[in-house]
């Protein structure tokens, strides 16, 4: 596991959101209207790795029993709650495979970081 990445992922994922907030919210806000209810999603890579984009966003499609009972459950559910008018769900998947997620709000809010 790299070393900046605490047991605790939860403080890593906050500072990610605090500092990409206004590129976050803007995304969030341009795929709902594309796709509706979704999560951004980075990766982080470790050093010299060839990546990903940079954001992705994850909808759910599918019988809503087998997400349910999924490892992808408790996403949905925050998917499935936020307002995306004033929220995001952010998730980061982190070098060693973990994701963290949560629902977060600030400002400029996605609807009107998207002006």
């Amino acid at each position: 596991m790299s070393s900046f990445i605490d047991e605790d992922p939860g403080p890593l994922l906050k500072r990610i959101v605090a500092t990409q907030w206004a590129t976050i919210a803007r995304h969030a806000w341009a795929q709902y209207q594309q796709r509706g209810r979704g999560a951004i999603v980075a990766s982080l890579q470790r050093p010299g790795a060839e990546g990903e984009e940079p954001l992705r966003y994850l909808t759910f499609r599918g019988d809503r029993d087998e997400i349910a009972q999924s490892s992808m459950a408790q996403l949905h559910r925050l998917v499935e709650s936020y307002d995306p008018q004033t929220e995001a769900v952010v998730a980061v998947v982190l070098p060693d495979e973990r994701t963290v997620f949560d629902v977060f709000a600030d400002t400029p809010s996605p609807e009107d970081a998207a002006s």
